[in-house]
C-alpha cells in the first residue's frame, strides 16, 4: 500500500483529484453562459467550490477562467493550470472519467494533463496555508478552461483580471523549461472538380483524429471497391505492421486503421492512423481524379514522418528539430480538408515554416485556412525565474547536473510575461498525455506536492 495514501492529506488529496477526473472536461458546444461547454464548466465550479472550502478567496472569471488565492501584497504569484482535456479516444482498460485507483495510480483523462498537477498545487497551498505561512506575495492558482485548444480562457482572462508579476506552468516536465517550440496550426483545404469513371476503386470518404494535438489512433475511409483491395490490404498489414481491418455494408467496403494516439509535440511516441490509411490507399487502384490526387499528395509529402521533411521543413536549430502532426483529415467527393499541428524551433521564425509549406502546396490547388501561429517562447537559463525553480529541483531530487530544457509542447506560459513551465512529467516516468490509459503514480503525486510548496515557498 502507497504510505502517501495512508496519510489523511492523501486520501484527501486523491479523493478530490478523484471527484476532478469523473468531470467529462472536454471542450463541449458554447452556450450563452459557458463558452467552452458545460463539462468544462462543472469541473471550474467543483475546484473554486473546492478551494473556497478551505478558506481561500476564489473568483470565476465568466466562466472563461477562475482563480484561488490567499496572502497579501502588491505583487503575485500565478499558478498557471487548465482543466479542460483532449478527448479520451477509444481502447481505455479503465474508464477515462471514473478516477479508477489501481494499486498506486489513478487512471483517467487530464491525471497527468493537467487536473493530478493542478490539485497538487491547491494542496501545496493549503499546505503552506494550514502551517500559517506569510507570503510576501500573493499566491494565486489560475485555472484556464480552453488550453487545449486554443487557450482563449487565458486571452479573456489577460483582459480581465489581475496579470501576476511572476508565474509557473505545471503543464509539462521536470526541471525548469525555459524554451517552447513555436507551435503552428492550420488546414490545407481543396475542392474537387475532377472525377474521372474509369473502372476503379471510388472513395466516398475518408475522416480521421479527434484533435490537432493528438496523434490520431483511428481513421476509416469508404469505398466502393470495383477492383479487389483485401489482398492489397492483408500484404499490407503484413509488410507494414498497420493494423488495418475492413467489413462490407451494403454495396460499400469500410476500412479502419487502427494507430496509438500521443501528444502532437512528439508524434513519434504514437502511430498515426490516417498516416498508415493513407498509406494503403496509395497502393490500390483509386478512381482517377482531386480524390485520388488529394490521398496520393499527402502519403508522398507526409506519409509516416514527424519531422515534416518531405514537406520542406526539415528545420532545426541548437535546441530541436521542427515536429510536424497530420492530426486530422475530412474528404468526401466535393471536397476535403487536412489539420496540421507543427512545433517548430525556437530560434526560427513562422515566415521560415510560411515558406516551405507555400513550396509544397504550389500548382496543386491547394488552399490554406485557419491559419494559427503561436511564436515560440525562451529564456536564458540563468534567468531569475528559471534559476530559481532550477534550485528547487536539484535541492528536492539532488540532482546538480540537472538543467533547463525545451520543450516542443505550448503551455500557459506563453499567456503572460515572466512565466515557465515547471513539471509536472518527472524524469523516467511513463508519458501518457493524451494517449489511452493516461494515468498519474501516487508516488509522483506525492512529490509534486512537496516540490510545488518549495517552489511556492522559494516565489512568494
Amino acid at each position: 500500500m502507497n504510505a502517501f495514501l495512508e496519510t489523511s492529506e492523501g486520501k484527501m488529496l486523491i479523493e478530490a483529484l478523484k471527484g476532478l477526473i469523473d468531470i467529462d472536461s472536454t471542450e463541449g458546444r458554447a452556450t450563452a453562459v459557458y463558452p467552452f461547454g458545460e463539462g468544462v464548466a462543472e469541473a471550474l465550479h467543483y475546484m473554486l467550490a473546492l478551494g473556497k472550502s478551505y478558506g481561500f478567496k476564489t473568483e470565476n472569471i465568466d466562466e472563461y477562467a477562475g482563480y484561488i488565492e490567499f496572502g497579501d501584497g502588491a505583487e503575485m504569484l500565478g499558478i498557471l493550470c487548465h482543466l479542460d482535456v483532449v478527448p479520451a479516444g477509444d481502447g481505455w482498460t479503465y474508464p477515462p472519467f471514473e478516477g479508477t485507483l489501481v494499486e498506486d495510480r489513478l487512471y483517467g483523462r487530464g491525471t497527468l494533463d493537467d487536473k493530478g498537477p493542478a490539485m497538487a498545487c491547491l494542496f501545496a497551498m493549503k499546505r503552506l496555508k494550514d502551517s500559517g505561512y506569510k507570503p510576501s506575495r500573493r499566491i494565486r492558482l489560475i485555472l484556464g478552461t480552453n488550453e487545449e485548444s486554443g487557450s482563449k480562457c487565458m486571452d479573456y482572462y489577460v483582459e480581465h483580471a489581475e496579470i501576476p508579476t511572476l508565474a509557473f506552468s505545471p503543464d509539462a516536465d521536470f526541471p525548469v523549461i525555459h524554451g517552447e517550440m513555436g507551435i503552428l496550426l492550420f488546414e490545407l483545404k481543396k475542392t474537387f472538380s475532377d472525377r474521372l469513371e474509369d473502372g476503379g476503386v471510388r472513395l466516398l470518404n475518408l475522416k480521421g483524429g479527434t484533435a490537432p494535438n493528438m496523434v490520431p489512433d483511428t481513421a476509416e475511409a469508404v469505398l466502393i471497391d470495383t477492383k479487389p483491395v483485401i489482398p492489397i490490404l492483408e500484404a499490407y498489414n503484413e509488410t507494414k505492421g498497420t493494423s488495418l481491418s475492413y467489413e462490407r455494408a451494403g454495396d460499400t467496403l469500410i476500412i479502419r486503421a487502427s494507430g496509438v494516439s500521443a501528444h502532437a509535440s512528439t508524434p513519434e511516441k504514437g502511430k498515426n492512423a490516417i498516416a498508415a490509411l493513407l498509406g494503403f490507399l496509395d497502393l490500390i487502384d483509386l478512381e482517377i481524379g482531386d480524390a485520388a490526387n488529394f490521398v496520393r499528395f499527402f502519403n508522398r509529402t507526409v506519409g509516416s514522418e514527424t519531422d515534416g521533411t518531405s514537406f520542406h521543413l526539415n528545420l532545426k536549430d541548437a535546441y530541436n528539430p521542427l515536429v510536424f502532426n497530420l492530426g486530422m483529415i475530412d474528404l468526401n467527393e466535393t471536397e476535403a480538408s487536412v489539420t496540421i499541428n507543427i512545433r517548430y524551433p525556437i530560434t526560427l521564425k513562422e515566415a521560415d515554416v510560411k515558406r516551405g509549406i507555400d513550396t509544397t502546396i504550389s500548382n496543386s490547388g491547394i488552399q490554406i485556412g485557419n491559419w494559427l501561429n503561436i511564436d515560440p517562447l525562451f529564456y536564458e537559463k540563468d534567468h531569475p525565474l528559471v534559476a530559481t525553480l532550477m534550485d528547487v529541483y536539484r535541492e528536492f531530487t539532488g540532482d546538480l547536473k540537472a538543467e533547463p530544457i525545451t520543450i516542443g509542447g505550448g503551455t500557459y506560459a506563453r499567456s503572460v510575461p515572466n512565466a515557465v513551465a515547471f513539471g509536472a512529467l518527472f524524469e523516467g516516468s511513463e508519458d501518457l498525455m493524451h494517449q489511452k490509459d493516461e494515468y498519474i503514480s501516487l508516488d509522483d503525486l506525492s512529490k509534486m506536492l512537496t516540490i510545488f510548496e518549495k517552489a511556492i515557498r522559494a516565489l512568494s
